[in-house]
């Protein structure tokens, strides 16, 4: 599941439960269709998510992509996934916190 928030030039995306496979896909396409050619920021925030598949990393990283490195960021990120971000390599080239 996904909630939106904007707040003064940024746009939070706040996950919840699993963003396996299936999940990431039904957000997906929404998710970068909210963010197209917005002038904001973007922040994923993972604080109610216990699992990320790769499917997911795949979202961060386009997003990473269209935003810049500057513009996105993975906040509140459990130490479990945080791990998994760590080994695909996420945490050189984005924010994760």
């Amino acid at each position: 599941m996904i909630e939106y928030r904007s707040d003064e030039g940024k746009i939070t995306c706040l996950f919840s439960g699993r963003m396996d496979t299936e999940e990431s896909t039904r957000v997906g396409s929404e998710l970068i269709e909210k963010i197209k050619g917005q002038d904001l920021s973007v922040v994923f925030d993972l604080k109610e998510v216990d699992y990320v598949s790769s499917a997911f990393l795949r979202i961060c990283l386009k997003v990473a992509r269209e935003m810049g490195d500057d513009r996105f960021s993975v906040e509140h990120v459990k130490p479990t996934v945080k791990k998994v971000f760590k080994i695909a390599g996420f945490d050189k080239i984005m924010k994760i916190e």
